[in-house]
């Protein structure tokens, strides 16, 4: 089976068990969020930890993803009520960005991390995913919110570049810093001169889509949760009627 067909089925998996953990009450369905916390922040801090032992800091926390595992984790074990609209945002981007892109792109990860660390990253991200459409179906975020993220992703990304200061990170793969300098445009267009005139424009690029994803974020937020609105007024309802019957 090739990785495309391997990609769309745990896609669907994915989305199977979305519906299923559906049916859970508030109380459960964050009970399994502090699980999902717990598997992501433990791995992190072993995986973080082991590097760090032997003084290899290029293992750094400096991915978007990377820091939405421990963010996420962190916030909804210790209930960290300012960074929730932001980490449950980035752990939808981050889980929905994977799992569209690895039907495609998944030889590519296999080839560049090996197939141990490509399939730890796929679960990773789907754990992320499922994580935050769990908030959302119990959750509504309000547009205001939308401050907080662009707040946290300013942070995220100095974070990011700072990193860059202190640590050598030429033998790694790193995805953000690809995107931050424009050298994924050599991969796109081979040859390409990357100057003034297509580097403003890329950004500018960049930050659309960006700001365009958080603008789907709450419009799935507000649809997920009014799904279970309606099918908690439909069992209220019934409950009447019922109620009526036996009366």
């Amino acid at each position: 089976m090739s990785i495309l067909w391997i990609g769309l089925s745990w896609i669907l998996f994915m989305h199977v068990l979305c519906a299923l953990l559906f049916r859970l009450d508030k109380r459960r369905a964050f009970f399994w969020i502090r699980i999902i916390s717990i598997i992501l922040l433990t791995q992190k801090i072993i995986d973080y930890g082991l590097s760090w032992i032997q003084s290899d800091f290029t293992k750094m926390p400096v991915e978007y993803s990377a820091i939405t595992y421990i963010l996420f984790s962190v916030t909804f074990l210790f209930n960290i009520k300012f960074l929730k609209t932001f980490v449950t945002f980035a752990a939808f981007l981050s889980g929905i960005g994977y799992l569209i892109t690895f039907p495609f792109l998944g030889s590519i990860f296999i080839h560049g991390n090996g197939l141990l660390t490509t399939v730890l990253a796929l679960i990773n991200h789907s754990l992320l995913y499922i994580g935050s459409i769990l908030v959302m179906r119990h959750h509504l975020f309000k547009t205001q919110s939308k401050k907080s993220i662009l707040i946290m992703t300013v942070l995220v990304v100095a974070f990011s570049i700072t990193m860059q200061f202190f640590i050598n990170f030429e033998n790694r793969y790193l995805f953000i810093y690809m995107l931050l300098d424009g050298r994924i445009l050599y991969n796109i267009f081979h040859n390409i001169d990357i100057n003034g005139f297509i580097y403003l424009p890329y950004n500018l690029l960049i930050v659309s889509i960006y700001l365009g994803v958080i603008s789907i974020f709450y419009k799935i937020n507000k649809k997920i949760y009014n799904v279970k609105q309606r099918s908690e007024f439909l069992l209220i309802e019934k409950g009447a009627i019922h109620h009526e019957h036996t009366v």
